[in-house]
């Protein structure tokens, strides 16, 4: 069992056969595919993870990896720091022929007979598990929106002359053959 500071390699088969487990810590900034997150690369990673053999023979990896990252508000364009929690449950698979063959449960991860990288599968655990859409749960400020009150008076005490309808010239064109 690995404790504190994450390893970058791991023996993944070596550590099905023995029942190993690994928790620990690393940075956001070891993770170059989470680059794009500029204030966000001092958050910690951490992460626990298992590495069994299951029921019926497959190569496992189960766990967590947790992290905090700074997001854009899709609302008001404003930072948005966001909890990721990602739960990991995949299988290590040596092809593609053994992917195909997994139960739908499993995820299969593709392995080679080296050292696996294990950056690479935090990366990716984690940036599945980002919301597809960052929103605050109240935004701290709203943006201006000119399209908000459009309705009667939208334009009192404004500076701003009053635009024509686009349509208007519709109107005039469908009234004027009838008149």
């Amino acid at each position: 069992m690995f404790s504190g500071q994450l390893p970058h390699y791991l023996e993944p088969r070596k550590l099905v056969r023995q029942g190993g487990e690994i928790s620990g810590h690393t940075t956001v900034a070891a993770l170059p595919r989470l680059a794009e997150f500029q204030s966000s690369q001092d958050s910690v990673v951490r992460a626990r993870l298992a590495f069994e053999q299951d029921e019926d023979g497959h190569h496992c990896i189960r766990g967590e990896v947790h992290t905090e990252l700074e997001l854009r508000c899709q609302r008001c364009l404003e930072p948005v720091r966001y909890e990721v929690n990602a739960s990991v449950e995949l299988a290590l698979v040596w092809s593609e022929d053994q992917a195909r063959a997994l139960p739908e449960h499993l995820d299969p991860w593709l392995a080679s007979d080296e050292k696996m990288v294990l950056a690479e599968l935090l990366e990716e655990e984690l940036l599945l598990a980002l919301p597809l859409v960052a929103t605050h749960e109240q935004c701290p400020e709203p943006l201006d929106n000119p399209a908000a009150g459009a309705g009667a008076g939208a334009n009192e005490g404004s500076d701003k002359p009053e635009r024509e309808n686009p349509f208007a010239v519709l109107e005039r064109l469908k009234k004027g053959p009838r008149e």
